[in-house]
């Protein structure tokens, strides 16, 4: 990013911070709603939280060029209905855009991608809008708008409130295809684990060992809870972490899995052919510009120095292993080994 002032136009700052008070108030409103279809919850929850993330990262790179907003920015809102709500958080988002759009940016400056950013917020409030619209409270309306495998598998057996045997079972056929023995409900001191697996053939790396969390939710957000228990599981399994979802992660989970390497799966990673690696970079919101890019490992810093010093103090989820470079690859710490012994036995 670079430090030259962006040129907004007057107000902006000020319509940008109404806009996500907007959407937030009609967030709050639609919570409450009663008459909503289970397709109409996962839709609203899904499509603000979508809007409310761009906003707000567009708002921290306003606050990093010092275009803070300040309190007299914001507004209390107040309105009858989720309609009404919706109507005047579009009305604000048009405005933003009128701007924005007068003003004819060179589409590699940082405003038109502000712009582009917006644009792409309406859509999901026109989503949402029509999804509103369908006045339905049929719970068997199709999903297709929020992803075809949920359209298709919507009333398998094993989906639902509280179960979430399908999705459990869909990664232990997608790892014995991969080349491993895996089984589902395991217990670990008492702890219910979702998935285990042991690769039949070993490939000496930490990934012949995996313990996975499976979450098949249409509405909730997975938070940095579930990060933190499927690591400390893994740390005491020696093992990888895996998590499958159906759902999203909100962006502080999706930070911390980042920097323990879960490695992150949806249904369509499933499909795959091999296991997918970790995600350990993440993309960038600019355009044509270069800036240094930090990997995981960079990101997370190192032990503290009183443990960084001793020997066997590493960060490795399996014993006998060391984290080499800054994707997500390991080596032997022990490089005298026999060729037949694995990197893990004795530790």
């Amino acid at each position: 990013m670079t430090d030259e002032p962006l040129s907004l136009p007057p107000g902006f700052n000020r319509g940008l911070t109404q806009l996500i008070d907007a959407i937030e108030t009609l967030r709050d409103a639609l919570s409450d709603e009663e008459t909503l279809s289970t397709v109409q919850a996962v839709t609203t929850r899904r499509r603000l939280f979508l809007a409310l993330y761009a906003l707000k990262a567009i708002r921290r790179q306003l606050a990093d060029k010092e275009h803070r907003p300040s309190q007299d920015d914001h507004e209390v809102v107040t309105w009858d209905d989720p309609a009404q709500a919706l109507y005047h958080t579009k009305l604000r988002l048009d405005r933003l855009l009128e701007d924005l759009s007068i003003q004819g940016y060179d589409h590699s400056s940082q405003e038109y991608s502000i712009e582009q950013t917006l644009e792409t917020i309406q859509d999901h409030i026109v989503i949402l809008q029509d999804a509103l619209s369908e006045g339905s409270t049929d719970n068997s309306t199709p999903l297709e708008k929020l992803s075809s495998h949920r359209s298709v598998y919507a009333d398998v057996a094993g989906r639902g409130v509280g179960d979430g045997r399908w999705l459990e079972y869909q990664l232990q056929r997608a790892l014995i295809r991969w080349g491993y023995q895996a089984a589902t409900r395991q217990k670990l001191f008492n702890l219910e684990v979702d998935v285990v697996a042991t690769r039949k053939t070993k490939q000496h790396k930490p990934s012949d060992w995996i313990v996975a969390q499976c979450k098949d939710w249409t509405s909730d957000t997975i938070t940095p809870s579930t990060i933190f228990r499927l690591c400390t599981i893994a740390f005491a399994c020696r093992a990888m972490p895996v998590l499958c979802h159906t759902t999203e992660l909100t962006p502080r989970a999706e930070k911390l899995a980042r920097h323990f390497e879960v490695r992150v799966l949806d249904l369509r990673d499933l499909e795959r052919g091999a296991l997918p690696a970790p995600q350990v970079y993440s993309l960038s919101a600019e355009l044509n510009e270069w800036p240094p890019e930090y990997g995981v490992r960079e990101d997370r810093g190192s032990l503290p120095l009183m443990f960084y010093r001793e020997p066997g103090k590493r960060f490795s989820y399996v014993p006998g292993f060391t984290p080499v470079g800054m994707d997500y690859d390991y080596e032997p710490i022990d490089t005298d080994r026999d060729d037949d012994t694995h990197p893990a036995a004795g530790h």
